[in-house]
C-alpha cells in the first residue's frame, strides 16, 4: 500500500480563511480537510499518514522555517510519496505548493505531484526548476473542481511510488517542464521537419518537437521629465471602490474594471471606500484605502509644487487582480491604455497588491 503525506493550507485543512492565514507549520496524524477527499479517491491503493497544513501568509513571510519544519515533517514519516494542493487558481497556494515540492524532491528525493490551474503563476516556477522528482498536473480554476484533482492526484501518486516510468507530458497529462531528453526514432529529422513543414503549408495540425513558449515583449516607456506639467493617473489592481462595490466587482477572477471620480476628493475617508479583493485580508486596506489608492501622498505632492496643480487626472482604474487571468488581465490593460491615450495622459501611478 503507497503511503502519502499530504500537504494543504490553512483553508483547505478546514481552520478557516484569511484570518488564519498567518497560522505556522503543523502536522495531523492521518487526514484531515482536503486530504478526506484524498485518501478517498485513494481507495485501498493507499493510506495517507500525515496531514500537514500552514497559513498562506505564514509559508511566504517565514519561508525557511516553514520549509525546515515541512521537510522534518516528511522526513519524520517517511512517505512513498507526497501531494501537494490542489491549488486551482490560488497564486499564494500555488506557489507553496511548487516551492514545498521543490524543496522535498530535492533534499530527501521523494517524488511530489500537485495540481493547479495553468494560469496559476507558480506554473512559471515550476517550469523554471525542471525538477524530474516534481511533477504538476492541471486542474479547473476553482475548487469545483476538487473532486477531479483529487482523483488525478491520487492515480498518479500511485504510479509515482511504484516507480514506474512517467513518459512526456503530453502523453502523460502533467504539465511539461521543458525537459528534453534524448531518443531514437526509425526516421531522420529531415525526414520528420519536411513533415512539419508541409503539414504546416497546408493548415493541418502537427506538433513540433521543440515548443517554444512566446512571451510578449514590453519595453518600459521613457521616464517621465518635469512632472509639474503632466498628467497623472492612478492605476491600481487592490481592488478599492466606492463603499457598496457599485459596479459588483467579485473578490477574484475579474473580467472589467472601472475608473471612479476623485476630482474634489481630498482624501479617502474609511466607511466611504473598501476593498473587493480575496488575495489578502482587506481589513487593513478598509480601515486606510489609501493604501491602495495614495491619494493623501499624491496631493501631498501636489502642494510641495512636484506635481501641477489639476494635473493629477480626475479619476482612479481599478480592478481586482486576485487571481487574473493573464489573457484578460492583457485585455483589461489594453482598455485602459486606450482609454488614457484619449484622454491625453502622460503617466501612471501603478500600485499593484
Amino acid at each position: 500500500m503507497v503511503t502519502i503525506v499530504h500537504i494543504i493550507n490553512q483553508f483547505f485543512a478546514g481552520l478557516g480563511g484569511e484570518e488564519k492565514a498567518d497560522v505556522p507549520v503543523g502536522v495531523l496524524e492521518g487526514v484531515s480537510g482536503a486530504a478526506r477527499g484524498l485518501e478517498a479517491q485513494l481507495g485501498e491503493r493507499g493510506k495517507i499518514v500525515a496531514t500537514v497544513y500552514y497559513g498562506d501568509n505564514y509559508f511566504h513571510e517565514h519561508t525557511q522555517e516553514a520549509e525546515a519544519a515541512i521537510l522534518a515533517a516528511v522526513r519524520s514519516h517517511r512517505p512513498d510519496v507526497v501531494v501537494a494542493g490542489p491549488a486551482f487558481n490560488s497564486g499564494r497556494y500555488g506557489l507553496g505548493c511548487v516551492e514545498i515540492g521543490r524543496s522535498i524532491a530535492d533534499k530527501l528525493q521523494i517524488p511530489c505531484v500537485t495540481a493547479m490551474h495553468t494560469d496559476n503563476p507558480a506554473v512559471a516556477n515550476y517550469r523554471d526548476y525542471q525538477n524530474l522528482k516534481l511533477f504538476l498536473l492541471p486542474s479547473a480554476e476553482t475548487a469545483a473542481g476538487m473532486t477531479q484533482a483529487l482523483a488525478s492526484l491520487a492515480r498518479f501518486a500511485c504510479r509515482l511510488a511504484s516507480g514506474e516510468k512517467i513518459g512526456p507530458a503530453a502523453e502523460e497529462g502533467y504539465i511539461s517542464r521543458g525537459i528534453r531528453r534524448l531518443e531514437k526514432t526509425d526516421r531522420p529529422g529531415v525526414e520528420r521537419a519536411i513533415e512539419m513543414l508541409l503539414k504546416k503549408v497546408h493548415n493541418e495540425p502537427f506538433v513540433t518537437e521543440v515548443p517554444m513558449e512566446i512571451w510578449d515583449q514590453a519595453p518600459p516607456a521613457s521616464a517621465l521629465k518635469h512632472l509639474v506639467d503632466k498628467t497623472l493617473a492612478i492605476v491600481t489592481t487592490s481592488g478599492v471602490v466606492p463603499w457598496g462595490n457599485p459596479d459588483g466587482f467579485k473578490t477574484y477572477r475579474n473580467t472589467h474594471w472601472k475608473k471612479y471620480n476623485i476630482a474634489e476628493v481630498k482624501s479617502l475617508e474609511p466607511g466611504q471606500w473598501e476593498a473587493i479583493h480575496g488575495g489578502y485580508n482587506v481589513t487593513y486596506m478598509n480601515q486606510n484605502p489609501h493604501y491602495g489608492v495614495p491619494l493623501d501622498a499624491v496631493r501631498a505632492l501636489e502642494a510641495e509644487g512636484i506635481i501641477g496643480r489639476g494635473k493629477l487626472y480626475p479619476a482612479y482604474y481599478v480592478v481586482p487582480g486576485n487571481q487574473g487571468s493573464p489573457s484578460v488581465m492583457k485585455r483589461i490593460g489594453q482598455e485602459i491604455a486606450a482609454d488614457m491615450k484619449a484622454s491625453g495622459i502622460d503617466g501612471v501611478l501603478l500600485v499593484a497588491t
